[in-house]
């Protein structure tokens, strides 16, 4: 993928309508009756120990809900870790005959052959968030997670004064769109040459294996000066680590997503900025993905991009910022009680 031109805000093809031929536009009206009532659709997450899924699944249920589908049923592992469980769950779905699934992949090469076969076995499939490289999966709706791994770059870089030991905390070595950011991420930094960046440790998800890593290399690395983590969890878990030690002011933390566990230590301070994707528009922009395999609408585009922003306390009341991070009423209800609403 080709590097984009750095920006705070990348916004692509927002609107289904843009990308199914009668499809869903920004969230708003009831179900709808028709060709979908009484279809049940599936949501695969790549784990269930993590707002950011839920989010998802929370955008699945209202697109569904317009669409005229029964339900979105939720059906995963507790951690990311586990690929095999995700197989078999995935292979038990697609026994099931659902009228479709959306999935985000765990491993972009363990999940392909299951994933193709239930294409070729008439089981509808679109990819959120993370996929595999099949030409046979019709649409992905996910960030451009290149880019945003190189937006985080930059941030962390001001962040830091362009100079120091910064240790990066990624998910796993399977996960696609963990190494699309930290390949984004790692190219971008190389235009500051005074930074380090040390050899990539993976938290898989896991907050407390991410304390322990965060912790190992603090100790070993007397220098660190920042921190950049490819997921939430991995964020959380740093965060706390900070938070034990007491140097919040010393190190700058970035992370990608926005759970509450992590927005609030964010709010506190332990977290300088967030990488924030819309998981609401991810679950929501895949099921009017999934619709138009479903009922056979014409597809223009394969890769659905959703927006990516950097977020700062400072920025919270922008309205565009607000209203993505107010998707989520854990972290709405956190803002209004620190008295933050949208700028007028």
């Amino acid at each position: 993928m080709k590097k984009k031109m750095f920006a705070c805000c990348v916004l692509v093809l927002f609107a289904g309508a843009a990308v199914f031929a009668g499809g869903g536009k920004e969230p708003s009206g009831a179900a709808l009756s028709g060709p979908n009532a009484g279809r049940t659709v599936v949501f695969v997450p790549k784990a269930t120990n993590s707002q950011f899924w839920v989010a998802i699944w929370d955008g699945a249920k209202k697109a569904a809900q317009e669409l005229g589908y029964k339900e979105v049923k939720f059906q995963g592992t507790s951690s990311a870790a586990d690929i095999t469980g995700q197989i078999n769950i995935f292979s038990d779905v697609t026994t099931s005959r659902p009228a479709g699934i959306i999935v985000a992949v765990n491993d972009a090469v363990a999940l392909k052959a299951p994933i193709e076969k239930a294409i070729d076995s008439g089981v509808p499939v679109v990819t959120v968030n993370a996929g595999v490289n099949s030409e046979k999966v019709p649409i992905h709706v996910a960030t451009d997670n290149y880019n945003a791994g190189s937006m985080g770059a930059d941030t962390l870089a001001k962040l830091i004064g362009e100079k120091g030991t910064v240790i990066f905390i990624g998910i796993d070595a399977t996960s696609e769109n963990g190494r699309q950011r930290e390949n984004g991420f790692r190219d971008q930094i190389k235009k500051y040459p005074n930074i380090k960046v040390l050899p990539t440790q993976h938290s898989q998800g896991d907050i407390s294996r991410s304390m322990n890593i965060t912790a190992d290399l603090l100790t070993g690395n007397p220098d660190v000066v920042g921190i950049f983590c490819a997921q939430d969890n991995g964020g959380t878990g740093a965060a706390q680590t900070l938070k034990q030690r007491g140097i919040k002011d010393k190190i700058k933390l970035v992370s990608f997503d926005a759970s509450p566990d992590e927005f609030q230590l964010f709010m506190d301070g332990f977290l300088d900025a967030l990488v924030v994707q819309d998981p609401f528009m991810q679950g929501y922009q895949g099921i009017y993905a999934l619709d138009a395999v479903i009922n056979k609408k014409p597809i223009e585009k394969k890769f659905v991009e959703t927006l990516v922003k950097i977020v700062t306390r400072d920025t919270l009341s922008v309205p565009d910022v607000y209203d993505i991070m107010a998707r989520n009423q854990a972290i709405k209800d956190m803002m209004r009680a620190k008295g933050i609403s949208p700028r007028k």
